[in-house]
């Protein structure tokens, strides 16, 4: 059986002596009366949606709304603390801002501008599952806004993971997920005004991932996402995580220098800044001397180091920068100098450069 163009699945009816024409009417009726109920459930959830990211964006800015009037309009839908499965009336202790975004596995970088009707269920889905509410709607063209009710003591991060990972799971391996996430404050209008922060986690979080590869573990060149932050996830969020070991939630801490370059994305002055500090290295032809710039720094500045993971003689090693640095213009040695190319690299990478 076929609902607005998606199979969702298949009536038979047993003989018993009823005619071809009869059973045949029979399904027809069971059928158009299944699809007219799935429709309309699927009419109500999309109000329900149009009225959260309605409700989301007022929150963003809060012109003509007000705390009360926020937590009462949420509480509408049944979004808030639930006990033993109950909506509270009682105000959450907290709400945690969460931007998601998501990629198709194999077709390219995050933020592709479908599946937001697809993670949004599945979020729903997920939020059901883990007992808890939260207020969701579409942010932009790649990312799902997201205000999670906290009840006292509650391990957020932990739970964020959980959702994305029950989120995953639902989404039949169609999409994966990750979730840039701030700190909470004690009103929706507060943890609102974090959505662009966490959003900016999100966005920067996808950019390590592609750099480092490590989307499913591993560690990174300078610990940053993989290693370091595995080491925190069990302090922050008090439990362990089940299902994958990939990371899904990060923190401004995961992020860092990157975080902040990723906010001043498409800045002229900070692309002139990498183009005179790289230079020709950022040509496609250049690409072995960008590779050598990037081993080297990540060594920091250890030449031994460096050539014992490159695999490449100590005198061999000592030509190819000798000539990296004719064409940078630059010493190498010099602490403040690769401190610069470290962020002109980091730019360009952000960048897509």
């Amino acid at each position: 059986m076929v609902v607005a163009r998606e199979t969702v699945g298949w009536l038979s009816a047993e003989p018993r002596g009823a005619g071809p024409a009869l059973r045949a009417t029979v399904l027809e009726r069971a059928g158009q009366a299944v699809a007219l109920t799935l429709l309309s459930e699927r009419s109500r959830r999309n109000e329900k949606r149009q009225a959260e990211t309605a409700l989301l964006h007022e929150l963003r800015r809060p012109w003509n709304v007000d705390e009360d009037s926020a937590r009462r309009r949420a509480h509408e839908p049944g979004i808030g603390v639930l006990r033993h499965g109950v909506l509270s009336e009682a105000a959450p202790a907290a709400w945690l801002p969460v931007v998601v975004r998501w990629e198709r596995p194999g077709a390219g970088p995050l933020g592709e501008h479908q599946g937001g009707g697809a993670v949004l269920d599945a979020l729903a889905w997920a939020l059901g599952r883990e007992r808890t509410t939260a207020l969701a709607g579409r942010l932009g063209a790649a990312s799902v806004a997201v205000l999670v009710p906290l009840a006292a003591r509650t391990p957020q991060d932990a739970v964020v993971e959980r959702v994305l990972t029950a989120a995953e799971q639902r989404l039949e391996g169609a999409w994966r997920v990750l979730a840039g996430v701030s700190d909470p404050e004690s009103g929706m209008i507060g943890a609102a005004a974090r959505l662009d922060e966490a959003g900016m986690i999100a966005e920067a979080a996808v950019s390590l991932l592609v750099r480092d590869g490590c989307a499913e573990g591993g560690p990174s060149q300078d610990g940053t996402v993989a290693d370091r932050a595995a080491r925190h996830d069990a302090a922050r969020s008090g439990s362990v995580r089940s299902g994958s070991a990939r990371r899904r939630c990060f923190r401004a801490q995961d992020v860092r220098l990157r975080g902040l370059l990723a906010m001043l994305r498409g800045d002229e002055r900070v692309q002139m800044f990498a183009r005179a500090e790289l230079g020709s290295v950022l040509d496609v032809e250049r690409h072995e001397d960008r590779e050598l710039l990037t081993q080297f720094l990540a060594c920091g500045g250890n030449k031994s180091l460096l050539a014992q993971r490159i695999h490449l003689s100590r005198p061999a090693l000592y030509g190819r920068l000798a000539r990296l640095e004719r064409r940078l213009g630059v010493l190498l040695d010099d602490p403040e100098s690769r401190t610069s190319l470290h962020v002109a690299l980091l730019i360009a990478e952000v960048e897509g450069c």
